[in-house]
């Protein structure tokens, strides 16, 4: 958990998913992560994402590349080619441009999203 004066001090829990990896606000990133554990980008990502898990980019959060994970929540904006298992949410202040193949989809109202989607079983 990152403390008031952002002094990383561990993991965050979601939904009873541990939280492992925050990419912050003003952070910029450039690479390739695999990880098991919840990934939440909250500042700049640009490569490739492989997780078991979920995939959270929040409101502040901007993603372009590669992402293959159990299940996405989009709140701010990724571009690129995504791979979710299980499902993707994308919410209203949320946008995807790309190629998206998922098992289920959940778009609020007021999300964009321009590109191709693919909905079939990935396992």
């Amino acid at each position: 958990m990152v403390t008031a004066d952002g002094i990383n001090s561990g993991s965050v829990s979601i939904n009873s998913e541990t939280i492992e990896t925050i990419i912050g606000v003003s952070t910029r990133f450039k690479g390739s992560v695999q990880t098991h554990k919840v990934i939440r980008i909250d500042g700049t990502y640009d490569g490739t994402i492989e997780s078991d898990s979920t995939v959270i980019i929040s409101e502040t959060g901007r993603f372009t590349g590669t992402l293959s994970c159990r299940d996405l929540q989009l709140d701010g904006s990724a571009d690129g080619t995504v791979s979710c298992t299980e499902l993707i949410r994308i919410a209203d202040i949320g946008s995807f441009t790309g190629e998206l193949t998922t098992k289920n989809i959940i778009m609020t109202e007021g999300s964009l999203l321009d590109g191709t989607v693919v909905m079939k079983s990935l396992r």
